[in-house]
């Protein structure tokens, strides 16, 4: 069985293919990187091969063209059918810049609605894709990862948000749709966690510090918190979970 992840060589994605890994799942890897990070990538995938014994195929292109979506929708036409377990969205691809000021760029339409499709609306078209394409396992799993930037305001946030909200809607309408077919859609909700993509946030430094000063455990989330739980909750048991927006987050959300 394989899990299809897009967004596979970083933050959340990555770590969520190591903890499956360990659980002996084959690995179909979408990701998007330059040279360098491409090369660091590619140490891990070899690693992971050797230590778990697992297949892993990767492809490096961007899945918000339409050259990109063709060519992955070639590459999985070599899966067998019904053999994918996991579909694991995390595309990070999103603009981060305020609705209105005199000093700094603003988000512009094209913005809004590129962001909204790359985060929000392809976690629905894939699954749709894969879905007519008859290549999900029974009681696959399929998830995505949301942020409270779908309910509060954060600094530059507002597409990246509203992406979130769109994800946030399709996973109960999704869950409701596949259930017939025993396949269950659920979303983890995270606390700020330290990938590349913090790093554009406005005096991130401090923002980092205020969320570590809010945390009971006085830290931010880890891509490995959150993939572990994902882990957890991929059992076939857990099918009549579905449907819902899971927290992650060292009870960070309590805390105001």
């Amino acid at each position: 069985m394989w899990a299809f992840i897009l967004g596979g060589s970083s933050g959340l994605g990555l770590a969520t293919a190591k903890e499956l890994a360990k659980k002996g799942t084959d690995l179909l890897l979408v990701h998007r990187d330059g040279r360098i990070a491409t090369k660091t990538f590619s140490d891990e995938v070899e690693q992971l091969m050797k230590e778990y014994s697992i297949k892993i195929k990767t492809l490096n292109v961007n899945a918000n063209t339409d050259e990109g979506k063709e060519q992955i929708k070639s590459w999985l036409g070599s899966i067998e059918k019904q053999t994918i377990k996991y579909f694991i969205h995390s595309v990070a691809d999103g603009h981060i810049k305020p609705l209105f000021s005199n000093e700094t760029p603003t988000l512009s339409e094209e913005d809004i609605l590129y962001t909204l499709n790359s985060m929000g609306v392809s976690f629905v078209t894939w699954s749709q894709w894969l879905f007519a394409n008859n290549l999900f396992a029974p009681k696959t799993k399929i998830f995505s990862f949301t942020s409270m930037g779908s309910q509060r305001t954060i600094p530059h946030y507002a597409a990246v948000g509203a992406a979130k909200a769109v994800l946030e809607t399709m996973c109960r309408y999704m869950a409701y749709e596949l259930a017939p077919y025993n396949i269950s859609v659920n979303l983890l909700c995270a606390g700020v966690v330290p990938t590349k993509a913090i790093r554009v946030f406005p005096e991130v430094e401090k923002f980092i510090d205020e969320i570590k000063g809010k945390n009971p455990y006085h830290r931010l989330t880890t891509p490995e918190d959150v993939a572990k739980l994902l882990v957890a909750l991929s059992s076939d048991e857990t099918t009549w979970l579905t449907g819902q927006v899971i927290p992650i987050d060292g009870g960070e959300g309590n805390v105001y």
